[in-house]
């Protein structure tokens, strides 16, 4: 049995090395790629099998060969096949596992490395020092909320809008989602973005310092409140801009 267990172990272990030594490779779709996936999938279902039918032969051989040493694998394997588990439970886990939460602990983890290698500020250091509130006012709809990709500071109609820091504009204009609105690239990937405005005091490739008023809000009809639509983009990704400057809320 000793030499079962060792020879069965080996075969995972050779099985978890292939999967390790494959690597990751990126490569667009196309038939070939396909064809090489669904090559891999079949080899990869045969070794399954394969281990399957190993385990299936080896237990009944326990069965049918009658000694104390067969008779407790084969009661213990009878044990763990017959074993409740709680399915429910591990479906809740998986259903209940933020992503979001992994995904911005991994960015914090990645932002504290590039920290100590280029003395660069952490992102959060870097709006909470140097990012100042683009209106007065308080948040009416906050981040994720209706799908909100930002938040909405409730403000007057004509409220200017400043320039929370230097930057350049990427984009003003108008469209039918979004209204007026302004971008603005502060550099080291951090962007913010304004809308729902009445006017637009800037243009796309002007330089902004700290405190230009950049445009004024507007009255939102179809929203029922006046207010400033913000948001905080980081390498293209939205971030909920209250993780990173401190507001009011209402």
């Amino acid at each position: 049995m000793g030499n079962y267990n060792s020879q069965y172990e080996s075969y995972y272990s050779n099985l978890v090395n292939r999967k390790n030594y494959r690597g990751y490779g990126y490569s667009s779709p196309g038939r070939g790629s396909s064809n090489t996936y669904g090559s891999y999938f079949l080899r990869r279902l045969v070794r399954e099998l394969i281990g399957v039918f190993i385990l299936f032969i080896f237990i009944v051989a326990c069965k049918l060969v009658s000694t104390p040493e067969t008779a407790s694998v084969y009661n213990y394997s009878k044990a763990i096949v017959n074993k409740n588990y709680d399915y429910n439970l591990v479906i809740n886990d998986i259903k209940t596992f933020d992503m979001k939460k992994l995904e911005d602990k991994s960015t914090d983890f990645l932002e504290n490395i590039k920290t100590k290698l280029t003395g660069i500020k952490p992102l959060k250091d870097r709006l909470k020092s140097d990012f100042q509130l683009p209106v007065e006012g308080s948040v009416i709809s906050s981040f994720g909320s209706k799908n909100n990709s930002g938040i909405d500071i409730g403000v007057k109609a004509g409220t200017e809008v400043i320039s929370p820091s230097e930057g350049k504009i990427k984009e003003s204009g108008e469209n039918g989602q979004l209204g007026k609105y302004i971008i603005i690239d502060h550099g080291k990937g951090i962007e913010t973005k304004y809308s729902s405005l009445s006017e637009v005091l800037v243009k796309k490739d002007d330089v902004v310092e700290k405190g230009r008023v950049i445009g004024k809000t507007g009255d939102m009809p179809k929203s029922g409140t006046p207010h400033l639509h913000f948001e905080v983009l980081y390498m293209g990704e939205n971030k909920n801009p209250e993780d990173y400057i401190s507001f009011t809320r209402k």
